[in-house]
């Protein structure tokens, strides 16, 4: 995603769908953004729905590979996405706002409390003029009641201000400001996932039938192993490439017929709670070959099972602890059933979900010297 601004070392925070209830803090965003630079100060404004924040670093660099490494990422697993543009604040006071919102960070001792400023002294925004010191005492601003609107008590200095017309407009730019900061990136997004949604469809109508899948979309937990386990039970499977940082694997099969057999039953099927997106890859885009440290290349037994339908039901044989099996296979997935007899040990997923977790984790699995029988039945 390409700024609209240049480089600042002031960035503004645009935080969308974090949970009403998370208690987002100065103080929270300082230890997730530290670990980029010097955090000078940090001012947060709330606006409903979404959330927006000032963060400045001592330096541009500093906030270049904090917009970096953090643009389009999650504050919590269960919301608050990142979008991050260059501010076009020159300076940022924290002055002009509810003392409650901004906080000043200083490097010598960073775990130690955030100053709190006091409310009132300049403030420089762009094509703006510095503000002087108010004639009023600060005491009088913090008495008026905020009712959760960190510019109430700005609006509410006395008329005897000389400085409060010229505050009020300052506040209604940096509104501006904000507003138009969203705007814009609401329209980025918007046209960004018409494209990407394009590029799919694209994708999809274009696409070959090949001995070559990449499936996306995979848990974190998935390993070249577990997911060699799984596909290579419905396809004959030669090796795959796992891409960690991108969730994403290039399956090789021994022939084209195997991966539309794969394809065909495991494609947006629920893995590890993702549902895996599965498409036919050209042999050119193909490439097995780890780049970097992120990638990872698996050649597992090469077995070569009958392939049967997904089913629920898994039967264990070859070993003689089977009681133990049965221990082992709860702490990977939720049984409905056990059958148990003095040959083999039959067990009964909840559902076909939890049987694939199953077969990726314990197929070949070698216990007490013993490799683990698994068929599905």
């Amino acid at each position: 995603m390409i700024p609209r601004d240049p480089p600042s070392k002031i960035l503004l925070l645009i935080i969308t769908y974090l949970p009403q209830a998370f208690p987002l803090t100065n103080d929270f965003l300082f230890e997730t953004f530290k670990q980029y630079g010097e955090v000078k100060k940090i001012l947060i404004f709330e606006r409903g729905k979404t959330n927006k924040a000032f963060v400045e670093y001592n330096e541009v660099k500093q906030a270049i590979s904090a917009r970096r490494n953090m643009i389009g990422k999650s504050l919590t697993p269960q919301g608050g996405r990142l979008l991050i543009h260059y501010s076009r604040l020159k300076q940022l006071d924290l002055e002009v706002v509810d003392h409650t919102r901004g906080s000043e960070y200083h490097s010598d001792d960073e775990e130690t409390q955030p100053e709190q400023k006091s409310p009132l002294k300049s403030m420089t925004l762009p094509n703006s003029i510095p503000v002087s010191l108010p004639l009023i005492k600060p005491q009088s601003l913090e008495q008026q009641p905020s009712n959760g609107n960190p510019f109430n008590g700005i609006q509410n200095i006395t008329e005897e201000s000389p400085t409060k017309a010229i505050m009020e407009t300052q506040l209604r730019q940096l509104e501006r400001i904000l507003d138009d900061d969203y705007e814009q990136e609401v329209a980025k997004i918007q046209l960004t996932q018409l494209d990407s949604n394009e590029q799919a469809i694209q994708e999809l109508l274009n696409q070959q039938p090949s001995k070559y899948l990449r499936v996306s979309n995979l848990d974190e937990r998935v390993t070249p192993r577990m997911l060699y386990n799984l596909f290579n039970r419905f396809g004959h499977l030669e090796a795959l490439l796992l891409k960690k940082n991108i969730r994403q694997s290039i399956l090789q099969f021994v022939n084209k017929e195997n991966a539309i057999i794969a394809k065909e039953l495991l494609n947006n099927v629920v893995f590890f709670g993702n549902e895996l997106r599965i498409i036919f890859q050209t042999a050119s885009n193909a490439l097995l070959q780890p780049n970097n440290p992120y990638e990872e290349y698996y050649q597992g037994s090469q077995t070569k099972f009958k392939i049967v339908p997904l089913s629920r039901v898994l039967s264990f044989t070859g070993i003689s602890q089977l009681l133990e099996i049965q221990d082992m296979v709860k702490l990977v997935g939720k049984i409905q059933e056990i059958k148990l007899d003095s040959q083999n040990i039959q067990i009964t997923m909840v559902d076909i979900y939890e049987a694939l977790k199953v077969i990726s984790v314990f197929s070949e699995y070698d216990y007490k010297g013993n490799k683990i029988s698994l068929t599905l039945k």
